[in-house]
């Protein structure tokens, strides 16, 4: 055997018991996000479907993780056709200009997956509604089962912040984005 290709094995099995984990580039369609907003005195609840996602991510270490989430804004429901119209309008979110809103992530606590628990971390980065963008800090929560990730987060923002403005609209608005990451 050639002396040179003598460490190979042992490099190969150094690599396996070390169970050295690769990072993948994940995808979610068909996710959903919600959210909570108030018009004057009136609470206002409503969905948005089709959200996506891509992110490299490794498993077993979570603050590799780097990303984008998009949440199609122009599919905005409320319950109500004139508020929906309202709302996706050039004085609210804009949608003819500005049908989504992401999120790149920049930087996610450390930690890893492992199958069947649920793990609690934050992830940072920078949101752009209606063309505007700011850094937001969220909780994430994250679970491992059969090779997939389900994602699902809760944060508020002030959408005055991004030139958002709804007649009667609250300084605050909670959502809640969930979607599922498989490996590509």
């Amino acid at each position: 055997m050639n002396k040179y290709l003598l460490p190979l094995p042992a490099l190969v099995l150094a690599t396996t018991l070390s169970g050295a984990a690769q990072a993948a580039t994940y995808r979610a369609a068909d996710g959903t996000a919600t959210f909570n907003y108030r018009v004057t005195v009136v609470p206002v609840t409503g969905t948005m479907t089709g959200v996506t996602a891509n992110v490299t991510l490794d498993p077993q270490d979570l603050a590799a993780t780097k990303g984008t989430v998009t949440v199609p804004v122009s599919t905005l429901k409320t319950g109500i056709t004139l508020r929906d119209n309202h709302a996706k309008g050039a004085g609210a979110l804009g949608t003819a200009q500005f049908p989504n809103a992401t999120f790149e992530l920049t930087s996610l606590t450390g930690g890893k997956l492992t199958e069947g628990q649920t793990v609690a971390t934050t992830a940072t980065g920078k949101l752009t509604v209606k063309g505007t963008t700011k850094t937001i800090t969220a909780p994430i929560k994250a679970t491992l089962s059969g090779g997939k990730v389900n994602v699902s987060t809760q944060f508020k923002f002030n959408p005055y912040d991004f030139n958002v403005r709804y007649q009667g609209g609250a300084d605050s608005v909670t959502v809640d984005v969930t979607f599922v990451l498989a490996a590509n």
